[in-house]
């Protein structure tokens, strides 16, 4: 189970979340998928933002022009949730549909 265990602001638009795993940082390889579903999220609520995986359990959200800033940290404990438990959250975690999908 993934756990943010720090929040670091860099500057005036960018947070970097330490997340760990079982006491270790947190897998590149997850915290892609997190940062996955956080921009999905975005896309979702059609709000600007960006999110990336780094090395050594980081993940990095780079924030707009805004002071609701604790939004934005909502979005990343929400997808943190939806990697943690994926049938919790279908709309998140759910592969994106093919046009194949589309016309059945």
């Amino acid at each position: 189970m993934l756990k943010v265990r720090g929040v670091q602001i860099v500057g005036e638009r960018e947070r970097h979340f330490r997340v760990e795993d079982d006491g270790r940082p947190a897998a590149q390889a997850s915290l892609k998928l997190v940062s996955l579903y956080t921009r999905r999220l975005f896309a979702q609520n059609e709000i600007a933002g960006e999110c990336r995986a780094t090395a050594e359990g980081i993940l990095v959200l780079e924030l707009p022009d805004t002071d609701k800033t604790y939004f934005y940290d909502g979005i990343v404990f929400a997808a943190l949730d939806a990697f943690n438990n994926p049938n919790k959250n279908p709309t998140i975690t759910a592969p994106p549909l093919s046009d194949d999908d589309l016309s059945r």
